[in-house]
């Protein structure tokens, strides 16, 4: 698991040509989002138990095969959980409900929050519980209060689906796969550092009253009242004589769709300036007429996606079995595309997507 300069700690447990997943923990709360829900037979049950908010590109087989075992795991613990994704997921969820026989289940027991969203940006939300037979009750939109330092909401056709408990807005566009697809950003709020040598100078000592502090200072409780060593301190003057604020990094989740000057408008519209982007490279560039045709990208094509975001990192991943024996050339070729195309001026990346536009039909 890698630690980035944003609010998650990632992984993608299948590797880069198994089924699409992307474990993300966050460092502030220990809860865990998953972006995609392939196969999770890698995942352990300990880390399925910190999953409470689920991403879906869409539910073609390798994207949703996972929903059992995280059913499977959950069930027993009370816990509800939320996803989202593209239209036609509500009803996904409960044929998959509906599949077994639930004659045991004590009141309660299962709530799940489905939100689906649609090409404009609009969001449907339903409550399919076990209290209910599983039959979807339709609920309001998400409720959105902005504070001063967090990052303004997304323009439509993007849409905010989902809110976790650390404040990391779930953003997304759907995009075209020849099917809708639902492409992602993860918009996190600022953190709060302790700067250096600000405790000794202070003649503070370390404790629990410092995530307590970041915490205040995150929900902008800059009133309340601390008592440490028996001196009393305002939250927003304790803030500022100890802590750094810095705003977190937004990461992108960008798989299966066609490479297409309407996607790529509608990604530009609501990712740019995103930080790390996880984007699939089904196929080498050299197979561009294949990855046409099965409505995927090529590591050309997913370089000049991220590059056009001004992202500065690229993750590759779900690439094709085609290339079992030599993934690392994919991945290679793709980074290399990526650092030739991240350092183009503005007019040489557009003229170098729009000759792989012209090329790619």
């Amino acid at each position: 698991m890698t630690r980035a300069s944003h609010i998650f700690e990632t992984k993608i447990p299948n590797g880069p040509s198994g089924d699409p997943v992307v474990y993300c923990l966050s460092q502030k709360t220990g809860e865990a989002l998953l972006l995609d829900l392939g196969d999770l037979s890698n995942l352990s049950n300990k880390e399925i138990l910190k999953v409470r908010h689920i991403a879906v590109s869409h539910t073609h087989l390798d994207h949703f095969i996972g929903f059992d075992r995280l059913l499977r795991v959950n069930v027993a613990h009370f816990k509800p959980f939320e996803l989202c994704g593209p239209p036609g997921l509500i009803k996904n969820v409960q044929g998959k409900m509906n599949a077994y026989c639930w004659n045991l289940l004590e009141p309660g027991q299962l709530q799940i929050r489905v939100h689906e969203i649609d090409p404009l940006g609009s969001v449907t939300t339903a409550l399919i519980s076990s209290d209910h037979g599983f039959v979807p009750t339709p609920e309001a939109p998400i409720p959105l209060k902005l504070s001063p330092d967090d990052p303004p909401l997304p323009a439509r056709p993007a849409a905010c689906a989902m809110i976790m408990e650390d404040g990391t807005r779930v953003e997304t566009i759907v995009v075209d796969h020849g099917t809708p697809v639902c492409a992602y950003m993860l918009q996190s709020p600022s953190r709060y550092y302790v700067r250096e040598g600000a405790l000794d100078a202070h003649g503070l000592e370390a404790g629990s009253w410092i995530r307590e502090l970041q915490m205040a200072m995150s929900d902008h409780d800059t009133d309340r009242i601390f008592e440490i060593n028996g001196k009393s301190w305002q939250a927003g003057d304790l803030g500022g004589k100890i802590l750094n604020r810095v705003q977190s990094k937004p990461l992108a989740y960008l798989t299966d769709f066609i490479f297409s000057q309407e996607n790529l408008s509608r990604l530009q519209q609501a990712f740019t300036g995103v930080d790390k982007i996880f984007c699939e490279t089904n196929y080498r560039t050299s197979e561009r007429l294949r990855a046409t045709q099965k409505k995927h990208l090529t590591t050309k094509q997913a370089a000049l996606i991220a590059a056009s975001l001004g992202a500065h990192e690229l993750e590759t991943f779900h690439i094709s079995n085609l290339y079992a024996d030599r993934v690392d050339l994919v991945q290679d070729e793709a980074q290399e595309f990526f650092q030739e195309f991240h350092d183009h001026t503005p007019d040489q990346l557009a003229a170098a997507i729009e000759t792989e536009l012209h090329d790619a039909t």
